[in-house]
C-alpha cells in the first residue's frame, strides 16, 4: 500500500466532501482514473464515481499509473497514486511526498477550497 504521509483537512464529512476533493485533483490530474479503496471496484472516469457509497477512494494520475500499482506497488513512481478517507470531520489525503511539486500546490488547491466552503455536488458543477 502507498506510504508515507498522512495530510488532514477538516471538512464535512458528506459525500460531497470527497467529490469536490476529486474535482480537484481531476483538475491537476485530468486523465485521472478512481477506485473503490474498500471494494476494489474501479472507475475510468470522475462522472462514475457513486460518491454518496464511497468514503475512501484511490486516485491514479492516468491508467498508466493505475496499471503500475495494479501489477505492484513496488513498481509505481512516488506520487502516482493519492488515497483519500473521509470521516465525519475531515478529509484525509495519502501520498508519498507531499513538498514535491505539483503535489504542493494540489493539496493547497484542495485545503483552500474546502475552507472556503465551495462544495457542491456533481449536478451542480457540472
Amino acid at each position: 500500500m502507498i506510504g508515507g504521509t498522512d495530510i488532514v483537512i477538516p471538512a464535512k464529512g458528506v459525500p460531497e466532501t470527497l467529490d469536490a476533493c476529486a474535482r480537484m485533483v481531476r483538475e491537476y490530474w485530468p486523465m485521472a482514473r478512481f477506485e473503490n479503496a474498500l471494494t476494489g471496484e474501479k472507475f475510468r472516469q470522475y462522472a462514475d464515481v457513486p460518491f454518496g457509497y464511497v468514503r475512501e477512494l484511490l486516485i491514479y494520475p492516468d491508467p498508466e499509473a493505475e496499471s503500475a500499482w495494479d501489477q505492484s506497488d513496488a513498481d509505481a513512481a512516488p506520487n502516482s497514486m493519492l488515497y483519500l478517507i473521509l470521516s465525519s470531520e475531515s478529509v484525509t489525503i495519502v501520498l508519498d511526498d507531499p513538498i514535491a511539486e505539483p503535489m504542493q500546490s494540489m493539496l493547497h488547491s484542495i485545503h483552500d477550497f474546502l475552507r472556503a466552503g465551495k462544495v457542491n455536488t456533481f449536478a451542480e458543477a457540472a
